[in-house]
């Protein structure tokens, strides 16, 4: 006789829900109250903290996400997507060896900063209505509060590279990081590769996560929550591809 087998499917997983103790009845994973009796079948989350939230993404994903999707304030969003705008600006300056309009390292450092909190504001919106709209296009189940929260959080990995990684770089480069003249892997070769490595490792840690949050907010299959978040990446990195096309026919700041 054959054991019995212990295989759970995980779609039954994935769609699970609460039964209320009091009625019985089946709701929604991320319900706090039953839709039947009203009675509380899961502790309220009112407000979320930065810094326990923030370790317990990079800790333990699954259960950070659920916090996040049952919070009813998505406390600290807008400063983390502040931080991902200023990440992104220095990225920028960077990338276009936007140095040679500074005379010196603090005046590039409080444009890059000023820049960065504008596109870190603008890309709350603009990438979180994008994301949104792609998880609704898949059968997401969570509101764009939420959509908010799941996005904001997954950028954790980034914010902390701006206390870590690009004080490194601006120690050991300087302006020569963001003017190329000398490329700062002519100066020294292994720190940069490592450096830039770096980034591009945390870079993919907070793809990662915006998959894993949104497999566990919107409800969805892990296949369907890669597409929602290449999809975005698509959309907003089309964005930012207008935006320096036009910067590199202006020529300007």
């Amino acid at each position: 006789m054959k054991g019995h087998s212990c295989y759970i499917d995980p779609e039954l997983i994935r769609n699970a829900m609460i039964q209320c103790p009091v009625c019985r009845v089946e709701n929604d994973d991320f319900a706090i109250t039953c839709s039947q009796c009203k009675g509380f079948i899961q502790d309220r989350v009112p407000n979320l903290n930065l810094f326990e939230t923030g370790w317990t993404v990079l800790e333990s994903p699954h259960k950070a996400f659920r916090t996040i999707t049952l919070a009813e304030h998505k406390n600290y969003v807008l400063f983390l997507f502040t931080l991902f705008g200023i990440s992104l600006s220095f990225t920028g300056f960077w990338l276009f060896r936007l140095g040679r309009y500074f005379e010196n390292l603090l005046d590039l450092i409080g444009s890059a900063l000023g820049a960065g909190i504008v596109l870190g504001l603008t890309s709350a919106a603009i990438l979180t209505l994008a994301y949104h709209g792609m998880a609704k296009l898949f059968g997401g189940k969570s509101g764009f509060r939420s959509s908010l929260g799941l996005l904001g959080y997954s950028l954790t990995p980034i914010a902390l590279t701006l206390f870590v990684i690009l004080p490194i770089e601006l120690l050991t480069f300087g302006m020569y990081m963001f003017t190329g003249n000398p490329h700062p892997y002519t100066i020294k070769p292994v720190s940069y590769v490592i450096l830039v490595g770096f980034d591009s490792v945390i870079a993919v840690w907070s793809v990662v996560l915006a998959v894993l949050g949104t497999r566990v907010g919107h409800q969805m299959s892990i296949g369907k929550s890669i597409l929602v978040v290449l999809g975005t990446m698509a959309l907003f990195g089309g964005a930012l591809y207008v935006a320096a096309d036009q910067f590199h026919i202006d020529g300007k700041l």
